[in-house]
């Protein structure tokens, strides 16, 4: 009888072995290296985090002063999405804004958000381009079928912001 239970409490172990090693296995080779792999050969761009759970992916990137939010970062949005399948992709991308930047996005925030709930995306670059011409600083909008992408920029100073167009809550998520 003990050498029965012996067996069963180690072809236990071995079965628990098997299945956890295979699946945090599947996860690093068919999830992590070619996400990895990915975010490596984008330009502008290095890896700061990621964690790889089985419903979400987060990943957190350091971009230089070359990215452009609005032409680079949904490509490789893109290719992070397919790489990582039916988990939930959160993909944030630090930015180096500065107080003059923060200020000038404090200050066109309420706007953007209005344009967003209201949806009368027009408004959206209208508010952008009223405060970034008043506070001089450079900008980049631009908008998709799932996202609003908003650059600002003033010397070697970026902020990025991308929000949802369907949001579920309310208020505005920072990126960063």
């Amino acid at each position: 009888m003990k050498a029965q239970a012996n067996v069963t409490v180690i072809s236990l172990f071995v079965t628990l072995f098997v299945l956890f090693g295979s699946f945090f296995g599947y996860q690093w080779w068919f999830v992590k290296k070619p996400l990895e792999s990915v975010i490596k050969s984008s330009p502008h761009v290095t890896l700061k985090q990621m964690k790889v759970q089985p419903a979400e992916v987060k990943i957190v990137l350091k971009a230089d002063p070359e990215f452009k939010l609005v032409s680079d970062y949904d490509p490789l949005r893109k290719k992070l999405k397919q790489i990582s399948g039916n988990r939930n992709l959160e993909l944030q991308v630090m930015d180096d804004p500065g107080p003059e930047l923060k200020n000038a996005w404090n200050e066109m925030v309420f706007g953007v958000e209005e344009g967003i709930a209201g949806k009368q995306y027009t408004k959206i670059p209208q508010t952008v381009a009223k405060v970034a011409k008043d506070r001089q600083i450079g900008y980049k909008t631009k908008m998709d079928d799932d996202f609003i992408y908003i650059e600002l920029y003033k010397k070697d100073r970026f902020m990025y912001q991308v929000l949802p167009l369907h949001k579920i809550e309310g208020g505005v998520k920072t990126n960063g």
